[in-house]
C-alpha cells in the first residue's frame, strides 16, 4: 500500500477496512511505529500498530456488528478531525446518522510521515453506559428488585457491600 495517500483516504481505509471490516493488519501501513492513542482503553501500555489492533480487536469481539459512520472529516496539513457514529449494527438496519441506535464522537488525529502519530477521542460515554445498562438490566429479569424498580444483576459485584 502506498503511503503517499491523502488524509482522506487516510480516513477512509481506517474508518472501513480496520473499524468496519477488521482487517487489523492495514494499521501497519497506516499508523507510525510509535503511534499513541490516547483516548484508548489501554494509552500507555501498547503503542504502535498494535495499539490499534488491539482496541479495534477488542470493540469488534465485544459488539461484533460494530459499524462506524463518518459524519465529517476536517483536514490540515498534519492533522485529522473525524466526527463519527457508532451503530451496533450497519447504519441502513439501525437507523439515520443520529437516531437513537448511534453513539456519538470525535477523533483528533496528528499526522507524521504521513501515517497517524496521535489520536484523542472523546465520546458520549454517559449515553452509552445508560444504554448497556438497559440493555443489561433487561437481560436480567431473574435480579433482586432494589426497591425503586432497578433490577440487579443475579451475578455478586466485587465492589457492593453486601
Amino acid at each position: 500500500m502506498s503511503l503517499t495517500i491523502s488524509t482522506g483516504e487516510l480516513v477512509h481505509l481506517v474508518i472501513e477496512e480496520i473499524w468496519n471490516r477488521g482487517e487489523l493488519d492495514v494499521a501497519d501501513a497506516l499508523f507510525t511505529n510509535d503511534y499513541v492513542n490516547h483516548g484508548g482503553l489501554i494509552p500507555d501500555l501498547v503503542r504502535g500498530p498494535e495499539a490499534i489492533k488491539l482496541g479495534v480487536a477488542l470493540y469488534r469481539s465485544a459488539f461484533p456488528h460494530f459499524h462506524i459512520t463518518v459524519d465529517g472529516v476536517t483536514t490540515e496539513e498534519d492533522a485529522i478531525v473525524l466526527r463519527w457514529v457508532a451503530h451496533s449494527r450497519p447504519p441502513l438496519m439501525d437507523g439515520a446518522a443520529g437516531t437513537k441506535g448511534g453513539l456519538r464522537g470525535i477523533t483528533r488525529c496528528r499526522l507524521g510521515s504521513g501515517k497517524i502519530a496521535e489520536s484523542w477521542t472523546v465520546w458520549d460515554s454517559r449515553t452509552a453506559l445508560v444504554r448497556l445498562d438497559a440493555t443489561a438490566s433487561k437481560r436480567t429479569r431473574g435480579g433482586d428488585d432494589d426497591g425503586v424498580g432497578n433490577r440487579e444483576s443475579p451475578v455478586r459485584n466485587p465492589l457492593k457491600a453486601n
